[in-house]
């Protein structure tokens, strides 16, 4: 990850090197971004055709940490931003085990494997003949290429961050403390669809079945926890409304 965008060789007569999926995913996200961050919301790669459908969370965060530091997108992209969400992750990981086990043992083992685990694949197609593989055999990306999806490290910052804050709640209510879970929540929409959708899926799941897991005491029950999430992911769908408007004209 860390050696895409970078100049191939010395003097840069060989012009820029992208590793793997970079070659597409990291190149259509510096294009976005620096799209966003001139204040356009057209394409990149369509000329006419505003941003539709699609979750421009990570990007428009990547092009405002453009605008704020002046530090150039593709080296914020590949060389700035994924050694600090690999960061996060492993300090959410740990923070969340160690609220819901009260285990540092626990915590320390789970912190671990989020670094250095992976799943069998590799074994299924060694037996099969088709040698060390199968990365995604099990439809789920491994420890080794997460970094890989910038906007996938960023659902699981946001993610972790949102139970952390829910196992807070679980703990002593808060007012603050509510608006940021249902924040971090809500946001993971914009950022990865699939997390959103498994994580508020997830949410109304458990508040059905407890009907007290945000709000101790069942003090307002399940639609209220319903309702904070539909709050918290209404940001997002105005920003949305704001974009493809703005992209129309």
């Amino acid at each position: 990850m860390a050696r895409s965008g970078l100049c191939w060789n010395d003097g840069c007569t060989g012009g820029l090197g992208f590793w793997g999926a970079n070659g597409h995913d990291g190149i259509w996200h510096i294009a976005l971004s620096e799209s966003l961050s001139k204040g356009s919301f057209l394409m990149p790669i369509f000329s006419g055709q505003g941003i539709e459908n699609y979750h421009i969370g990570f990007d428009l965060l990547l092009a405002l940490f453009h605008k704020i530091s002046f530090i150039p997108i593709p080296n914020l992209y590949f060389q700035v931003i994924p050694p600090v969400l690999a960061f996060l992750v492993g300090l959410l990981t740990y923070k969340f085990v160690l609220l819901w086990t009260r285990s540092e043992k626990a915590s320390l083992w789970s912190t671990f494997f989020v670094y250095f685990g992976g799943s069998f694949g590799w074994l299924v197609s060694l037996i099969r003949g088709q040698g060390w593989g199968g990365e995604s055999m099990f439809w789920s990306m491994q420890s080794v290429s997460t970094l890989i999806n910038p906007p996938f490290a960023l659902s699981l910052v946001f993610l972790l961050a949102g139970l952390v804050l829910l196992l807070k709640l679980d703990e002593k209510f808060s007012r603050w403390i509510f608006l940021l879970c249902v924040l971090s929540f809500g946001i993971l929409i914009e950022i990865k669809v699939y997390a959103g959708i498994l994580a508020l899926g997830g949410l109304m799941v458990a508040g059905v079945y407890s009907r007290g897991v945000l709000l101790p005491g069942n003090r307002f029950g399940f639609w209220s926890q319903w309702l904070g999430l539909r709050i918290g992911s209404t940001p997002p769908n105005l920003l949305k409304r704001c974009l493809l408007t703005k992209a129309s004209r």
